[in-house]
């Protein structure tokens, strides 16, 4: 059995048991006590795990939490979940797969193990790119190179741009990539899908479109601002679970409500996230973002009321 599944074995045993001794670990995988006494010696000194022994109980245990490596195996489930998923979708192949998963789970406990078939992701629909343009995105960023893309927008206007790609990401599902584009002298966002041509230019890389900061939604920039918003009643308790940002703070009031403060560099995706809950959000801050709150509220009003004189 590899040093990984000991390790996973007796990371479990700190966390779930109250400790282990070195005959437990040594009896569970057949090897020495010496070995074992090796495996712990691994996780205090490469891991920094607060393990300390007790010489009352000849146990190991932890003397305080070790957040980084507590509940592994179920959030490596979780991630195996997710793994399987997309493998149903995107079609790698089942050698890569098998490959994948096997190593995943080779650190998981023989015990937690009997419940892999009982947890599974049912994820929504999943955005799969045109490889061959994909294809060329990644030579693009592996050689250094400026792309030419045929580019349809929202609007289906076609263009040729020149781009410096800096970033691919995947966000809700869709592809993207942040490059700096050539023709509005500044930073973009592009929808992979709606690149229908590319070919790496021969151009060099100049701009640093690589270190832009994130923050919530899609759109990068060099300057980020802060948003707050407050939640009531079932938004507040959907919201305590998500994670809309990195950097997010998350502040339960008295009331029982929630105020999320997070960091974006447009309000164009937090405005319709925030409209989605209806009457149990409400933007608090910066003026800006209520006052867009606002006015998209009177144009749903508006409209409605068009549809009801109508009808």
């Amino acid at each position: 059995m590899s040093q990984s599944a000991r390790l996973q074995f007796i990371i479990r045993c700190l966390n779930h048991r109250g400790g282990v001794t070195l005959r437990e670990i040594a009896d569970a995988f057949e090897v020495s006590t010496r070995q074992a006494g090796r495996d712990i010696e691994y996780l205090r000194d490469q891991m920094h795990a607060p393990v300390v022994y007790d010489w009352k109980s000849r146990r190991y245990h932890l003397e305080s939490i070790w957040e980084s490596y507590t509940n592994t195996d179920e959030r490596m489930i979780i991630m195996g979940a997710y793994l399987k998923s997309l493998f149903a979708k995107i079609k790698l192949g089942k050698y890569f797969e098998d490959e994948i998963m096997t190593s995943l789970y080779s650190g998981i406990s023989a015990e937690v193990k009997r419940v892999l078939d009982r947890v599974e992701y049912r994820g929504q629909s999943v955005d799969i790119p045109n490889w061959t343009i994909l294809s060329t995105v990644i030579d693009a960023f592996a050689s250094g190179s400026c792309l030419v893309i045929r580019y349809t927008s929202l609007r289906d206007e076609v263009s040729e741009r020149t781009i410096e790609p800096g970033r691919l990401i995947n966000y809700n599902n869709t592809w993207y990539v942040v490059a700096y584009d050539y023709k509005r002298d500044d930073i973009r966002t592009f929808h992979l899908s709606r690149i229908q041509e590319a070919r790496v230019a021969d151009m060099r890389m100049t701009h640093d479109v690589g270190d832009l900061k994130g923050g919530y939604g899609i759109f990068l920039s060099d300057h980020l601002e802060e948003y707050r918003i407050r939640f009531t009643g079932a938004a507040a308790r959907i919201v305590s679970t998500q994670v809309w940002s990195d950097d997010q703070r998350q502040e339960r009031q008295e009331d029982g409500s929630l105020i999320l403060t997070l960091k974006s560099s447009s309000l164009e995706e937090l405005v319709p996230a925030v409209l989605s809950f209806g009457a149990e959000a409400q933007p608090l801050s910066p003026q800006s973002f209520v006052n867009e709150y606002r006015r998209r509220l009177r144009s749903l009003f508006e409209r409605e009321h068009m549809i009801a004189v109508s009808d």
